[in-house]
């Protein structure tokens, strides 16, 4: 693969990160009023997989980001972080992607 290709492809998936980011932002600035739930699911949805298709172009697998997200929700309860603590929401997510 052509090296300057792949810079141009990072830094393109880089902008789109971004600007998702920044509509994310917007429409939880306005959230309570405008209930807009689709548009918050596709906002989170689409940085999650431009995370993964960054992640790919700099040569980390899927597999490798999943195995990550693992390990990091883990110590996470093992450390009790506060979402944890009250929520348990770094081993219901851990349970989730384990479920898979």
């Amino acid at each position: 693969m052509n090296i300057s290709t792949n810079l141009k492809a990072i830094e393109m998936i880089k902008g789109e990160i971004i600007s998702e980011i920044a509509n994310l932002y917007k429409t939880l600035a306005d959230y309570d009023e405008i209930g807009e739930y689709e548009n918050v699911t596709n906002e989170i949805a689409t940085v999650i997989a431009m995370d993964y298709i960054l992640a790919r172009r700099l040569g980390v697998s899927f597999a490798g980001i999943d195995n990550k997200i693992s390990e990091l929700l883990t110590i996470g309860e093992e450390n009790g972080h506060e979402l944890e603590i009250e929520f348990s929401d770094m081993s219901e997510l851990r349970k989730y992607l384990k479920s898979r």
